[in-house]
């Protein structure tokens, strides 16, 4: 080897080994929020090296250090902020109007392509709020116990509170959303949920049972509205960010980075447990307290940065590819919470931006039969649950068919997934229920067919409100078996 590849790999060991001390990899809660690799994605383990064989200066190890620690760490929040210029409400192509819902009124199909694994369940309402100014109320209607949530998260990516069946019912309730400092009083009747940041996104699901079971989800989920504390319009008017909406978080230049993280960060302050390595990331340019941080960042340093974010993306995707990797079913218990784990945050944040908290919908994905061969269209499979073996939930369950691309399946029946609330399923007379998974209809089961692909595909196991057996990992999914 080299000279140069030596030093290099020296470097890169020394940064990961301070960097699981400095923000303490520890296992956090997280989700697998359906992964975007697959295992036909190739990610290249070979880290970046400039074009010349001159070592590098000191200074330029140094942002490439302290660049791949603050990339990983900054990565979500920036992703954030990135998904709100391209998915909040706008008033024109200007500016963003938060602190409004946003009401999607038809279920993800295979035409759906704007998100990785989008579930067939439920529909999407959402909101970014912006509490710099003042709370915001959510007002909630009576679903008569049809499953809802709203799920609330930080700037940072991790969620922080839900308002919904689980946690506060499914009786009409008024909830304010306050920032951090905030100490006013509320109205009788209100419950105060405070933030960790100004800038939260709210993200509403509310359950459909079937098509004919559309028009009423539709019409209750526009009763979830957004008002002051005074029952105002709270809509706060917000200018959207080119840089943002045209490039993604990766794709950015050092300078970009560190000024988007400065303004971000000085929006939305971390926890102060944090302070020590904010501290260390004022070496490369991110300190929000001045007001021109980047002025006597060296040319050295930015191009240690800049090698930095090429090869932490690697690391996002290598760390994604891992955990889409399975013999077989694979529970996500990490997700939504992630503690001081930024890498497991970040690679949160690369599949799906945000994942539930186990407790309120857990997921459980497979890519392979009982032999461990890759699931493809080309042969027929059977999922079968003994009696008393069914999926153990509170809420509902659904086992949903995605391709190789992660996304939902053309089929002549426009069925995506089967669950206990399927109108058509049909148990067996002893109590048990299989699931007839393959390309063509199966003669006499259509029932519960549940179409796939010609090709490869993967399958995803929800489980909305999972029961304690669930969640302490003692429910074991019964694996997919081929049939003649």
């Amino acid at each position: 080897m080299s000279k140069r590849k030596l030093i290099h790999a020296s470097t890169v060991l020394a940064l990961f080994l301070s960097f699981g001390s400095v923000m303490s990899f520890a296992s956090a809660k997280t989700n697998d929020s359906i992964k975007r690799e697959t295992k036909n994605t190739v990610i290249s383990t070979k880290l970046s090296v400039k074009a010349n064989t001159d070592i590098t200066s000191p200074e330029e190890n140094l942002g490439y250090s302290l660049g791949t620690q603050a990339f990983i760490y900054g990565y979500p929040l920036l992703t954030l902020e990135r998904t709100k210029q391209l998915r909040a409400t706008t008033q024109s192509k200007d500016w963003l109007l938060l602190n409004k819902f946003r009401y999607s009124e038809t279920l993800a199909t295979a035409d759906e392509k704007s998100a990785m694994a989008p579930n067939n369940d439920t529909l999407y309402y959402d909101a970014w709020l912006n509490l710099s100014k003042y709370p915001v109320m959510i007002n909630v209607p009576d679903t008569n116990d049809r499953y809802y949530s709203i799920q609330l998260v930080d700037a940072w990516d991790n969620t922080f509170n839900y308002i919904g069946r689980r946690t506060t019912g499914t009786k009409v309730g008024h909830f304010a959303i306050v920032s951090p400092n905030w100490k006013g009083a509320l109205p009788e009747g209100v419950t105060k949920i405070q933030a960790p940041t100004d800038h939260v996104w709210a993200l509403g699901r509310i359950f459909v049972k079937n098509d004919d079971d559309l028009a009423e989800a539709v019409n209750l989920e526009k009763k979830f509205t957004i008002t002051k504390l005074n029952g105002k319009d709270p809509i706060f008017k917000e200018r959207r960010k080119d840089l943002l909406t045209s490039s993604k978080v990766e794709a950015l230049s050092a300078k970009e980075f560190l000024r988007l993280m400065n303004e971000n960060i000085l929006k939305n302050m971390p926890s102060q447990e944090e302070n020590t390595l904010l501290d260390q990331f004022k070496e490369i340019g991110i300190d929000s307290t001045v007001k021109d941080s980047l002025k006597n960042i060296s040319q050295d340093t930015l191009n240690g940065v800049d090698r930095a974010i090429k090869d932490s993306m690697d690391i996002i995707k290598y760390k994604t590819q891992q955990r889409a990797y399975t013999k077989d079913w694979r529970f996500s218990f990490d997700g939504g919470v992630y503690g001081h784990n930024y890498l497991l945050r970040s690679v949160i944040a690369y599949n799906g931006t945000v994942a539930n908290i186990p407790e309120e919908a857990l997921y459980s994905s497979t890519l392979v039969d009982s032999t461990n061969t890759q699931l493809n269209g080309k042969n027929k499979y059977v999922l079968h649950f003994d009696k008393g073996r069914l999926p153990d939930v509170q809420a509902f369950w659904s086992l949903t068919m995605y391709g190789t691309d992660f996304f939902l399946v053309k089929n002549p029946i426009n069925r995506y997934k089967i669950g206990n609330f399927s109108n058509e399923i049909k148990y067996n007379p002893d109590g048990s229920l299989d699931i007839y998974i393959q390309h063509d209809s199966p003669k006499g089961k259509e029932a519960n067919w549940l179409p796939a692909p010609e090709g490869d595909f993967k399958l995803i196991m929800r489980f909305y409100q999972p029961s304690f057996n669930v969640l302490n990992g003692s429910y074991k999914m019964p694996s997919v078996q081929k049939i003649d």
